[in-house]
């Protein structure tokens, strides 16, 4: 193979670390300055940790990947590549499409689906609309260097650096104000000027899901070019000023009919696959479910970086609203519903839940009713 030869081969792998360089710089650059990070609360350097952690875990399976890669090429070729160990390389990444390989592996079978579609849905519905709107809102820089760290390494380790940066803000919102004895779903308000989301973020998001929702089998045509469109459609909504509009503002929509809007989708779409995968077992239990959906995680190296971003991404979403940026207490009410919504569903579900403030409605509603009760003497 000659030099040309060997750089076009070089070059997909080489612009890959590079835009993770660049996202992972950016991100740092704004978010980590030394002596705000010194001076950082413990909840922001819990964030810290979970996005580093999340990050080794994950990147780890990426490299993983990559071998079993490059080690299944040459098992499975039947001729012998003459040179460097730098010609095999290049041989290797000129007759692979490493990116549609792991995205292959990733919908390849029912549990596989599974547990990849929860995570797509997560990262292409509540937490795009919530990067925006709170980014934005509190004036995060650089928002589309998140979205590239999460398509390009994870999305656990995107979302635990801008939980990061919301913490080390350190600017405490003013009060929601909630109405007392008050049945609608309604009865918790965002902030005032969090409340409309325009098109740009609205119709991506919407079209994102969409196309999570008619992904075509691994083995067609289209396939490739359905997980491309699901990628630019994620990124739109973060691009910066002047790219960046919130007009045509007459078509804006509240943020909490977006979440609405993408509980909404997100349970149709669980539930398909969460009953496809049951129908798949022969012996219908938690214990068999359990079973199968760990041993498809750990079925490819490409499918256990998926697998496991989606449990760190989860185990972070639970400890934001937990512990939320350390400016207020710990809200304790609301993790056993939330965790309950994430097992059953996935944190596809849970999340435009607690964003759109159904699950604080429903533990209001219950502990209103508790209090409601008579006490026997």
């Amino acid at each position: 193979m000659d030099p040309l030869q060997q750089a076009i081969a070089f070059s997909g792998p080489a612009f890959y670390f590079l835009f993770i360089f660049l996202g992972f710089y950016v991100v740092l650059s704004d978010i980590i300055p030394s002596a705000s990070f010194r001076k950082s609360s413990p909840v922001a350097k819990v964030y810290g940790c979970l996005a580093f952690a999340s990050f080794l875990h994950t990147f780890a399976w990426i490299i993983l990947d990559l071998k079993w890669s490059y080690e299944n090429f040459y098992n499975s070729v039947n001729y012998t590549v003459v040179g460097s160990q730098v010609d095999r390389i290049a041989h290797w990444l000129d007759r692979t499409a490493l990116f549609k390989e792991a995205w292959m592996h990733g919908y390849d079978g029912i549990f596989n689906h599974w547990w990849l579609e929860n995570l797509c849905i997560f990262a292409a519905g509540a937490w795009t609309v919530f990067l925006v709107s709170e980014g934005r809102r509190k004036k995060i820089p650089h928002l589309w260097a998140y979205m590239i760290i999460a398509e390009l390494v994870a999305v656990s380790t995107a979302s635990c650096l801008f939980y990061l940066a919301l913490s080390l803000q350190a600017i405490k919102l003013k009060p929601i104000p909630h109405k007392k004895n008050d049945d609608d779903i309604n009865a918790v308000l965002p902030p005032e000027d969090d409340a409309t989301a325009p098109l740009m973020l609205t119709i991506p998001v919407l079209l994102a899901l969409f196309t999570i929702s008619i992904r075509p089998d691994p083995s067609s045509p289209d396939f490739l070019l359905n997980i491309a469109v699901l990628h630019v459609l994620c990124l739109v909504p973060t691009l910066p000023a002047p790219l960046w509009t919130t007009r045509p503002s007459a078509l804006n929509v509240p943020v909490l009919t977006v979440y609405f809007a993408i509980t909404a989708m997100a349970f149709v779409l669980r539930l398909q696959s969460t009953m496809a995968a049951v129908s798949s077992l022969d012996t219908v239990g938690i214990v068999e479910f359990v079973q199968e959906a760990a041993n498809a995680m750990h079925s490819h190296p490409a499918m256990a970086t998926f697998a496991w971003d989606t449990i760190w991404t989860t185990a972070a979403w639970c400890i934001w609203n937990v512990i939320g940026d350390g400016t207020e207490g710990l809200n304790l009410q609301s993790l056993i519903p939330l965790l309950s919504f994430s097992a059953g569903f996935g944190v596809s579900m849970s999340a435009p839940m607690t964003l759109g403030n159904v699950i604080e409605e429903l533990t209001s509603k219950e502990e209103t009713k508790f209090q409601g009760q008579p006490v026997d003497n």
